[in-house]
């Protein structure tokens, strides 16, 4: 190959570099002009863009398969979930004279629609849970008007653990900045001690719903 062939190659090949470079740079100056042009027509991203597409969502999916979080801010539902854990020591003696109470707090943003409610029990070196099967009860007690949501305590067993929950027949509604206690004893009169980790955990799961439209947006999770 002669030296003026190996030039021609070689510019041919720079030529291709820059034509290949000219359309990168062309591509981003399209991407960069398309995101201005979203930025000076802000009526794009409007309420009522959104309102539409809720409608048509509605006219063409059931009931049970609207998504909840398409909307407006007030008008969206998110799953959301709280822990509560509980130590009874480990070895526990367990007698009417335990007593433990942990809770959690509902933040300011938005209300919680307790939907289900499910326990996990921790285990020591040896694989012994203490609480598993242990003589324990639990109430739920909302702590700024004292209310029990249940008339009497109820065994912790009647709780679905870990993937299993128990579903609440009816969502319970918890207002922005709420403390729901959960307070867990021992039911036998005579002390009955159990060998091995005293942890469990109580995990709550709901909907997180700003509570300006809070019957609009329960009708959309229960129909």
């Amino acid at each position: 190959m002669s030296y003026q062939d190996e030039r021609e190659n070689q510019m041919d090949a720079e030529i291709t570099q820059l034509q290949n470079l000219m359309r990168q740079l062309r591509q981003r100056e399209k991407s960069v002009k398309a995101r201005a042009q979203y930025i000076a027509q802000p009526d794009q991203f409007q309420y009522n863009d959104i309102k539409k597409f809720r409608q048509t969502l509605s006219e063409n999916l059931n009931p049970n398969m609207m998504p909840a979080n398409v909307g407006g801010i007030n008008e969206v539902a998110w799953p959301f979930y709280f822990q509560v854990q509980i130590d009874v020591g480990t070895a526990p003696s367990i007698s009417t004279s335990l007593r433990v109470r942990n809770s959690f707090q509902v933040d300011q943003e938005a209300s919680l629609i307790l939907m289900s409610i499910s326990r996990m029990h921790d285990t020591n070196a040896a694989g012994v849970s203490a609480t598993l099967n242990a003589p324990l009860q639990m109430e739920l007690i909302d702590r700024q008007s004292s209310r029990r949501f249940n008339n009497a305590p109820i065994p912790i067993q009647m709780i679905g653990d870990n993937s299993n929950p128990s579903v609440l027949p009816t969502g319970m509604l918890l207002m922005p900045n709420a403390f729901l206690d959960v307070e867990v004893s021992g039911i036998p009169t005579v002390a009955q001690a159990f060998a091995g980790s005293g942890v469990m955990q109580f995990s709550f799961f709901g909907y997180r719903t700003r509570i300006e439209n809070a019957q609009k947006v329960l009708s959309t999770i229960f129909g």
